[in-house]
């Protein structure tokens, strides 16, 4: 979990160093994945590298942490981890403008999508505590998250 700290740490600094840069909080729900990692792949695969390749060639840049979680009655340790109701929550880096970046949400993934840009948000240094909550009860494991950032200042 410190790496991913460690990482949103960089967004949020990459955040505040560039100008048209936002950070953006993305939950996806009721994505209709049937574990994990699929929806991992789906994350990884279908919609961050899609951004990537498609923006390879221009100043425009994503920089990405997510984590998939279980519902909140495992977190709160009443059940057994099911794949039933998996979600994500992730933080986006980004020079993409949010319509652009719900319009490759939407092309990769079904589900509900609630993106907010909480670039001058107070409180985003304590965003990350939110994400990792379910390594408190250890059902958040490696597989369970993702990011990748490039150094752009």
């Amino acid at each position: 979990m410190e790496d991913m700290r460690y990482a949103f740490d960089v967004l949020i600094s990459q955040v505040d160093k560039l100008k048209n840069n936002k950070m953006l909080s993305i939950t996806i729900t009721h994505t209709r994945a049937k574990h994990e990692k699929d929806l991992r792949h789906i994350l990884t695969n279908g919609l961050f590298n899609t951004i990537h390749k498609d923006y390879k060639e221009s100043v425009e840049h994503i920089n990405y942490l997510y984590v998939i979680e279980y519902p909140e009655v495992v977190s709160k340790g009443e059940y057994l981890p099911t794949n039933i109701g998996i979600h994500t929550h992730m933080v986006v880096n980004t020079s993409i403008t949010k319509e652009t970046i719900e319009y490759y949400i939407n092309n990769s993934t079904q589900g509900d999508v609630y993106i907010e840009d909480i670039t001058k948000r107070l409180d985003r240094d304590n965003y990350i505590n939110y994400m990792i909550k379910q390594g408190k009860t250890n059902i958040l494991t490696d597989d369970n998250y993702n990011y990748k950032i490039d150094v752009i200042c």
